[in-house]
Order: C-alpha cells, then sequence, then structure tokens
C-alpha cells in the first residue's frame, strides 16, 4: 500500500469524515469547494491518484461515486492532517511567517486533542534539548505554559522557539546552547505565548 501524499490525505480524510456523518461521500464539487480548488479535473485527478494507491474505488457516472475500500477508513483514523504554518527560529527572533506551508501527518495514537500545528526550526540555539535546524517542532496552541517548557513566544511580531520562564516583572527565553545568551524581555514589550512543543520530527 503506497503511502498519500499530504494533500491526497487531506482529501481521503474528508472522504472518510463525509461517510461517517452523512453517510455518504461529497461529490466532486463539493470537494472542489472545500479545499479552494480553481477546477473540478484538479479533485480529478487526485482522486484517481487515491484510488491508484487502493483507498478509494470509482464509480463514474454517479454523483457521488467514490466508495471508500475497506479497511481504509479504520486506517485513516490513526492519522490527523496537522497544518506546517512557517519557520520559527531557535537563535535570535525573526519575523514570524504565519501562512500554511503544507500538511504533515501526525500518528493519532502520539498526538491526540485540537490545536495542534508544526513550524519548521531555524538555527541551532534548542539543540541542548535535542531540536536541531531544520526539524519541524509539533506545537500545542495555548496561550501559557509552566517554567521550563519548551514554547512559541511572540515578542512584538516576531517569534522564537525557546524554554520559558517567568520571574517577576520579566521573561526570560532561555536557549539550549551555551553559545548563545537568554532573552530577557520585560514588562514594556509585547509579549504572547503561541503554544508549547510537544514533540518533534527529523529526517536523517
Amino acid at each position: 500500500m503506497k503511502e498519500l501524499t499530504p494533500e491526497q490525505n487531506r482529501i481521503f480524510s474528508f472522504l472518510v469524515d463525509c461517510v461517517k456523518r452523512l453517510g455518504a461521500p461529497p461529490t466532486i464539487r463539493e470537494i472542489t469547494v472545500k479545499f479552494g480548488y480553481r477546477s473540478i479535473n484538479n479533485v480529478r485527478q487526485h482522486l484517481r491518484l487515491i484510488a491508484r494507491k487502493g483507498y478509494i474505488r470509482l464509480q463514474p457516472g454517479r454523483a457521488r461515486g467514490i466508495e471508500i475500500a475497506v479497511g481504509m477508513a479504520r486506517e485513516v483514523g490513526r492519522q490527523i492532517q496537522v497544518p506546517l504554518v512557517g519557520m520559527v527560529p531557535a537563535g535570535r527572533p525573526v519575523t514570524a511567517v504565519e501562512n500554511i506551508q503544507d500538511y504533515v501527518t501526525l500518528d493519532q495514537n502520539m498526538f491526540r486533542g485540537d490545536g495542534l500545528f508544526t513550524l519548521r526550526v531555524k538555527g541551532d540555539s534548542m539543540r541542548g534539548a535535542g531540536v536541531l535546524d531544520g526539524d519541524i517542532a509539533i506545537v500545542r496552541q495555548q496561550v501559557s505554559v509552566s517554567d521550563g517548557d519548551i514554547a512559541v513566544v511572540r515578542i512584538d511580531d516576531e517569534a522564537t522557539l525557546k524554554r520559558y520562564f517567568h520571574r517577576g516583572d520579566h521573561i526570560v527565553l532561555h536557549p539550549e546552547n551555551e553559545k548563545y545568551e537568554d532573552i530577557v524581555v520585560r514588562s514594556d514589550r509585547e509579549v504572547a505565548i503561541v503554544g508549547k512543543m510537544v514533540g518533534v520530527i527529523r529526517k536523517y
């Protein structure tokens, strides 16, 4: 069984969800609207590729002629699609980019709940915590964290990934690399916690 691409997985997950909730698959036009494609031909091409990989069967001439292959609905239930929303530095903060660039497939048995997103790490200041340049950090969106948690923190219009500590009237963002110094953020700066890092994805 060939793996689906992130975009194919998004479409397949939508098909399974429609079948579970409504008792029927969506039409090609409904898929086109759902994902904002300019043409239904884009959807048809994705569906043909998903069918070739054995996840669905297509029934030409029927408005809802998409059938989920036996056992595949159970398989997709163990996966979740999480947006990849830009790059976070692991050095000095740089301007945060928040547009969705792609989707990452995660095992739902390991990462449960809503509010997950991923960010590509830039820099080596968190190397001592096992977070390397080019890694994908898995982050749970939340507005508060405990002292010592690794968090994505926004400072004014910039963001960084650091170990978080609250110290009276200021915040300390601590790198896990002796080459870098703590970032001390005073109360006159606009600071917001974006989320807590809960995992890392790395390709060797």
